[in-house]
Parts: structure tokens; C-alpha cells; sequence
């Protein structure tokens, strides 16, 4: 009954292709109709650009099915603590797909890139519902605390308060308290 998907590329931004393109804008999309004048246009977040994209292809490598951009960041946790992460951002499942067990392999090939990459840790920000799903492939609650951002106007602001932040262990195995600095915008 499942989807077997035969290939999930790492995607540099420079591989990415007009079609691929827009079969992830269009997956993008689907999964997050609310969003569809943002991703309509762009695969980016906020202006922030993945420098790798997980891609997913179906059975018969016609369809982008499953995505996640990864992006890189360096930064700072009460102002003094420097980590070098890996973020993802703009996950998705395309919704003809879902429930044929297709997130493990993504996740699966997300950290296989990410180690590569000798990151301290991974980061992502998703509302409450998705802890569950993100906490099953070891991804874990940071404490409450406030995340400072740049956004795309210049503006210093705060991550809005219905997310929630993860991490990844890789390098660190807790990640420190306190507040934490961006250094630009989220993801």
C-alpha cells in the first residue's frame, strides 16, 4: 500500500532545478495552504534560503513528495555562548503521500547531511502539535526561554510565542539555558 520512495537527494540551492523548483513550491503549498502566497513565490522563510534542500521523489522520480531545506547559522545564547547549528525549515510530506511512513527516511537523510556539516546541534521552531512527531526522531523541547530575531525589515523582535524550539544533539548533548540570539531572522 505504500509509497516507496527510491531516492531522496541532498540538493545544494545551485542543484535545484526550475521544475524542482516548483514541485517543492507546489508541495509547499499543499501542505501549508494558509501560506500560499508565500509559497507560491518563494521556498524561502522569512527571506532565509535553505543551503541544502532534502528532496523526496516518488516511486517514479516524476513527483518532488517529501521536503526539508536545511539552513546554517551561527549562533548565540545569552550573548556569550557561540554555536554553529544546522536549522530545517519548510518540512513537509506532500498530502497525497502522507501516512506511508515517508518522514523517517527524510529525517533520516536530514542528519546524515547534518553530521557531515560539524554542527553543535540542530534547531527548528514548530507549533506544539508537532513536538510528538519531532520528539520520535530524537529531536528535543528546549525549556521555555526567549529567541531574539532580526527580521526582514532590520527589526530586532522575539520568535511569536506559538512555536516551540527543538533541538538536535550532535556535538552538545544539552543545550545551554538562556536567552537565544538568531542572529537573524527564523526559519
Amino acid at each position: 500500500m505504500g509509497c516507496i520512495v527510491l531516492k531522496i537527494l541532498a540538493l545544494n540551492e545551485s542543484e535545484i532545478t526550475p521544475e524542482i523548483d516548483g514541485q517543492i513550491k507546489e508541495g509547499l503549498c499543499r501542505s501549508f495552504p494558509w501560506y500560499e502566497a508565500v509559497f507560491s513565490v518563494t521556498r524561502s522563510w522569512h527571506g532565509v534560503f535553505p543551503v541544502i534542500s532534502i528532496v523526496g521523489l516518488s516511486d517514479d522520480e516524476s513527483r518532488v513528495i517529501a521536503h526539508s531545506g536545511i539552513i546554517q547559522r551561527k549562533i548565540f545564547v545569552n550573548g556569550i555562548i557561540g554555536l554553529s547549528i544546522f536549522g530545517i525549515q519548510n518540512v513537509f510530506i506532500h498530502p497525497d503521500f502522507r501516512g506511508r511512513g515517508l518522514l523517517r527516511p527524510l529525517m533520516d537523510q536530514i542528519i546524515r547531511v547534518a553530521v557531515r556539516g560539524e554542527y553543535d546541534c540542530g534547531l527548528l521552531f514548530c507549533v506544539p502539535e508537532l513536538e510528538k512527531v519531532y520528539s520520535a526522531h530524537k529531536w528535543e523541547r528546549i525549556p521555555e526561554t526567549k529567541i531574539a530575531l532580526v527580521n526582514e525589515k532590520g527589526e530586532e523582535g522575539l520568535v511569536p510565542e506559538i512555536n516551540i524550539a527543538m533541538f538536535y544533539p550532535l556535538k552538545i548533548s544539552d543545550f545551554p539555558v538562556g536567552v537565544i540570539n538568531l542572529q537573524g531572522n527564523d526559519w
